[in-house]
């Protein structure tokens, strides 16, 4: 492919330019040396492709210290998100809108939270937003129409989406983001189920049905069926950043007989999760190191899946006549109490019961190690973390990090769920139809991460206070108000290096 830049470009590289053909890691290279491109030609095309991302990014933006314009410099520059976005593709003929232009707007929908595809219709009748997503502006002229927004969200496919997903958690890793953030040399990864919205009149073809009971104002009870979509989600923990690496919805009875004509009533949170850890493993490998689970999953068949994956796991235990918290139980007794501290940053006590070598599931043949940490803040009544850990390198770990590991799954609640539903607006549904909710979800997952990656990463902010949702509020309202400040389009058509 031949580039031809812009003359005011021209003074960073040569006018006409030959880009490679975008070649994955382990293909042969395109030099016909017969290595890997990984191991040829990849990081010599990486820095052309660098430097024709940073020759089309103009000056305004370049040396801008507005929030908004770093964000379009960073993605641009380090991730190629132009690229990922042109990457996308629906089924509708001869469309009129270009792909890249609605996935553009629903991108900055995500980014800036605007609250509905009606509220972002409203937007593209404004000069400002049309100058965000590369239109001249006609201020009362729509770019488009919510219908045609809605249509491409049906019509999307998902699979482009995800994959762009894993390139920017690929290129992430490869530029050592999560070198720093892991706990005792663990890359670990929290699997929950997350249920943002319901409805007792909407519903699509793949809702899932349950009976609820309702009170009248009678004061007599009815039952009544609800609506509601239910997704297991795959979170990256980190100390200070937090990534999506996957979503698996799941499945109506209807959905899941196409899997298994024989199959009666709707799939389980857990054979959900089962088919998300399987995607895990065939996208990432070894980059993940363990899952950190809840209750749920703390059985034999799930462990066996860990341990066959080659992945450690930490569980939360709960049920005490299930094993193995019922043989923990009994040996905590008779072995006693362990070890006991204080925690001066926490402000909390904290006493320890271990056991190792269990060996009660008869549906899991490795070896489980127990622990039970009673946590006691000033003030406060005691709480209890019993948990189990599978996997050599998980086990070996002290006390005090596979608490802290056990206890970082809180952030799939707070940093993910709590602030999605509170202020990226996804207990609103956006479109009412599968492809259309994945197609949200996914789409805001990608911004999500992104913004992850820049506040945590390029702007070096540091988590805190407490509320992990405050740093990043307060940048998304900076570059929201910076919109009405850009001084002309961004011009996304010269930012794109794979035309094809």
């Amino acid at each position: 492919m031949r580039l031809t830049l812009k003359p005011e470009a021209s003074d960073r590289v040569s006018e006409i330019v030959v880009l490679p053909p975008p070649l994955g890691r382990n293909e042969a290279c395109h030099c016909g040396s017969g290595s890997k491109y990984k191991r040829c030609c990849r990081e010599r095309n990486e820095a052309l492709r660098r430097q024709l991302r940073g020759a089309g990014v103009p000056t305004w933006i370049d040396d801008s210290r507005g929030k908004l314009q770093q964000f379009e410099k960073y993605v641009c520059n380090v991730f190629g998100l132009p690229d990922l976005l042109a990457s996308f593709v629906d089924a509708r003929r001869a469309p009129k809108i270009p792909t890249f232009d609605v996935v553009n707007s629903l991108f900055h929908t995500a980014v800036l939270r605007i609250p509905s595809i009606n509220a972002l219709e409203g937007d593209l009748k404004e000069g400002d937003f049309q100058k965000l997503i590369g239109r001249q502006p006609t201020p009362e002229a729509k770019a488009f129409s919510a219908d045609v927004v809605a249509n491409v969200l049906d019509k999307l496919e998902l699979h482009d989406i995800r994959k762009a997903n894993d390139e920017i958690i690929s290129k992430a890793e490869r530029n050592k983001a999560f070198r720093d953030g892991s706990y005792g040399a663990l890359r670990c990864v929290a699997i929950d189920g997350w249920e943002p919205f319901s409805s007792y009149d909407r519903h699509c073809p793949n809702c899932l049905v349950r009976k609820v009971k309702m009170k009248r104002r009678t004061g007599e009870f009815e039952e009544v069926e609800q609506y509601y979509h239910h997704y297991v989600v795959a979170l990256l923990l980190g100390p200070v950043l937090d990534v999506v690496l996957g979503i698996e919805p799941v499945l109506n009875e209807e959905a899941r007989r196409d899997i298994d004509p024989e199959h009666v009533g709707h799939e389980g949170e857990l054979t959900a999760a089962r088919r998300l850890i399987h995607s895990l493993h065939d996208t990432y490998g070894g980059f993940i190191n363990a899952l950190v689970l809840d209750a749920l999953y703390a059985n034999g068949p799930v462990m066996t899946q860990l341990d066959n994956n080659g992945y450690s796991a930490f569980l939360v235990l709960k049920k005490e006549k299930n094993e193995p918290l019922k043989d923990a139980l009994t040996l905590w007794e008779i072995e006693g109490r362990c070890e006991s501290y204080e925690d001066p940053e926490r402000k909390e006590h904290v006493e320890f019961w271990d056991v190792d070598d269990i060996e009660t599931l008869t549906t899991y043949k490795g070896k489980i190690r127990a622990i039970r940490a009673v946590v006691t803040k000033p003030g406060e009544d005691p709480s209890t973390w019993c948990f189990a850990i599978i996997g050599r390198r998980a086990r070996q770990l002290g006390r005090r990090t596979a608490l802290q590991i056990i206890r970082s799954r809180w952030h799939i609640e707070n940093t993910a769920f709590n602030q999605w539903v509170q202020y990226w607006n996804l207990a609103h549904v956006f479109r009412h139809t599968q492809n259309a909710l994945m197609s949200v979800l996914l789409l805001w997952t990608l911004a999500f991460n992104l913004l992850q990656l820049f506040i945590y990463r390029r702007l070096g902010r540091c988590r805190r206070p407490k509320d992990p949702t405050a740093t990043i509020r307060h940048i998304v309202e900076v570059m929201l108000r910076e919109v009405a400040l850009l001084p002309e389009p961004i011009p996304w058509s010269t930012l794109l290096l794979d035309t094809s």
